[in-house]
């Protein structure tokens, strides 16, 4: 009997210590799952190169990978969700701006401001973002004088938690001075020289919020209750993105056009500044920060149907991809309609298309990718706006045939691009 309890004691610290060791096991394996991904996150902020970087084309985060697509030329489901996003960007990048030659805890070297701000690196976002978590304004000193045709897109996000911390503007103006920028970018006043300004409201926990708008022509309104615009660091980043056509000005969030307005701007006016402005009373103290990023400025009026007939070719930056893979993003439906709906009022035109990269990874890699989202392109023309896909063949061309410099990050992002070529 005696023996019998010892070996029922025995079996039982036995299975004891193998749970423990499982539970061990399980803890070593989920503590190196999450080192891998911080280093991932490090490596992103401190401008070195990982094998997760993106991968090359028009992928908005502007790097080139060498990892395959899990999910190969498919459709992406959420597409449908910005079937009334129709903004499509401007021909030529001028501006790329992710931080990524700033040092992680300073301002940026080509900005200005009177109070402080940060570049930073976010535990579940990739690259680097300017974090404003003190009352001020911050802006780009290198915006040159915009035509007036151009296109602004980049990504917002607040901080965690945080409920009526404030607003965030961003204004677009004929500054003459900086004072001008100072002045035109706190919140809750009208832009007192020619442009537009918009002011984004998170409130309550859920963010929910307003947003409200002014310009120097119109004077000042609000949208309200707009839901789902600023999200936390841990979920989805809102995309911010402004047209201007001469005097019109559409404004949308995520998938959402807001503003369309025809006489918003002087027809003479000359935008020269980019403009963020966080002030409101005691937004410091309520833990307020605002994170901005992906700043892209294009200029150039799209003339798709014109360059595609006459001249035979058409460029377009609009047609963005996941990381590591050649599934198109849903903020591409605008430049995807806008080629479809030439490809469909005219049946008898053949088209090839070809994916082209910036010169970063190894060359048959980048072939590799960029014939892969070109045939996704091809995929969602055919699957989702009703092409034929019969009219339509594919090529990748990798790295082959710059159209600018492979030195700088514009240059880079020119580079990247899908092209239409009439056959």
């Amino acid at each position: 009997m005696k023996k019998i309890a010892i070996i029922l004691i025995a079996c039982a610290l036995c299975g004891q210590a193998k749970a423990q060791f499982f539970e061990r096991l399980k803890n070593k394996v989920q503590q190196k799952v999450n080192d891998a991904v911080d280093k991932t996150i490090d490596n992103t902020g401190t401008g070195k190169k990982s094998k997760d970087t993106p991968a090359t084309g028009t992928s908005a985060d502007g790097k080139n990978t060498t990892t395959d697509s899990s999910v190969s030329g498919s459709a992406p489901e959420d597409i449908k969700a910005y079937s009334r996003f129709d903004f499509v960007p401007g021909e030529k990048i001028i501006i790329e701006e992710n931080f990524a030659g700033d040092a992680i805890g300073e301002f940026p070297a080509k900005w200005n401001t009177k109070t402080s701000a940060e570049v930073v690196t976010l535990s579940n976002h990739p690259g680097k973002w300017l974090a404003m978590k003190q009352n001020g304004v911050f802006y780009p000193e290198y915006i040159p004088n915009l035509p007036d045709n151009f296109t602004l897109q980049l990504d917002v996000l607040v901080s965690n938690g945080i409920s009526n911390i404030g607003s965030l503007s961003i204004a677009l103006a004929a500054s003459k001075s900086d004072n001008d920028k100072f002045d035109n970018g706190y919140s809750n006043s009208n832009i007192s020289v020619p442009g537009i300004k918009i002011d984004l409201r998170p409130q309550n926990g859920d963010y929910t919020g307003s947003m409200g708008y002014s310009t120097n022509a119109l004077g000042s309104s609000s949208i309200n209750d707009i839901t789902d615009i600023f999200h936390a660091p841990n979920k989805t980043m809102a995309t911010v993105s402004i047209w201007r056509q001469k005097q019109r000005v559409r404004v949308y969030l995520n998938s959402t056009k807001l503003l369309d307005l025809p006489r918003a701007i002087e027809s003479d006016a000359i935008i020269n500044s980019l403009i963020f402005g966080a002030f409101e009373p005691d937004y410091d103290k309520k833990g307020g920060v605002f994170y901005v990023s992906n700043i892209r400025l294009a200029v150039g009026a799209p003339d798709t149907r014109n360059k595609l007939i006459t001249t035979g070719k058409f460029v377009t930056h609009g047609i963005l991809f996941d990381s590591n893979s050649d599934k198109i993003k849903p903020q591409s439906n605008g430049a995807l309609q806008d080629i479809a709906n030439v490809l469909n009022e005219d049946t008898k035109i053949k088209v090839k298309i070809v994916g082209h990269t910036d010169s970063d990874g190894e060359a048959q890699l980048n072939l590799d990718l960029s014939k892969r989202r070109a045939d996704a392109v091809k995929a969602i023309l055919a699957a989702n706006y009703g092409v034929d896909g019969s009219r339509i063949v594919t090529e990748g061309k990798g790295k082959t045939q710059p159209i600018d410099n492979n030195t700088t990050a514009v240059g880079k992002a020119n580079n990247r691009r899908v092209e239409f070529i009439k056959l």
